[in-house]
């Protein structure tokens, strides 16, 4: 019975069952919940078991082999042995997941302090471009368009040597390089995944 015919057959059996109280209804309400619980139910070869996985540790021995001291003896060796090793591989995962922890918490408070000052920078800019817009709306000059040496006018110069800009919107400039930085930190740095 597939999936959609177990669903059908319960439906029918629902609504059946609301008009008539009859005993064959919930009967047959009852076998298509069954139905459709086995449509839905994996295979039993499907779910594993405890007695699938492959578990770390050892095997328990026989009584037989136990009734020996020397065997014994090494067998108690063996395996503080290695619980001793699993228990340092835990404290050597801790003392990692600490220190990553730490250096979150540095990179964190480097990327707001570069980002603050972005901004800092920004609004410097920004101060500096409106007390030179002021200065020249105050001087009445005769041309309309800025001149050359004019601290408004936008100087780009990209060479082998560097990217050097000289702008009236250089605080602009500043901002938006902060922010996407800041995006960036915050999309492909920051996020935590769970590992298990």
């Amino acid at each position: 019975m597939t999936l959609r015919a177990a669903f059908a057959a319960l439906l029918l059996c629902a609504c059946a069952s609301v008009f008539a109280d009859d005993k064959d209804v919930d009967e047959a309400a009852d076998a298509g919940r069954a139905a459709l619980q086995e449509d839905l139910a994996p295979p039993a070869e499907a779910i594993p078991t405890v007695a699938d996985h492959v578990t770390a540790a050892p095997a328990s021995p026989d009584q037989v082999v136990l009734a020996d001291t020397a065997t014994r003896d090494t067998y108690l060796r063996a395996m503080r042995g290695y619980y001793e090793y699993r228990t340092s591989g835990y404290q050597y995962r801790a003392r990692v997941f600490e220190w990553q922890l730490f250096s979150s918490r540095i990179i964190f408070c480097t990327v707001v302090l570069l980002v603050c000052a972005g901004i800092y920078f920004a609004a410097v800019q920004f101060h500096v471009a409106l007390a030179v817009a002021r200065r020249t709306n105050s001087i009445a000059t005769e041309s309309a368009a800025p001149s050359e040496g004019s601290p408004l006018v936008t100087h780009l110069e990209i060479s082998a040597k560097g990217v050097v800009v000289n702008s009236s919107i250089l605080g602009v400039i500043i901002l938006v390089l902060s922010l996407a930085f800041f995006y960036l930190y915050l999309v492909y740095v920051y996020p935590i995944q769970d590992v298990i």
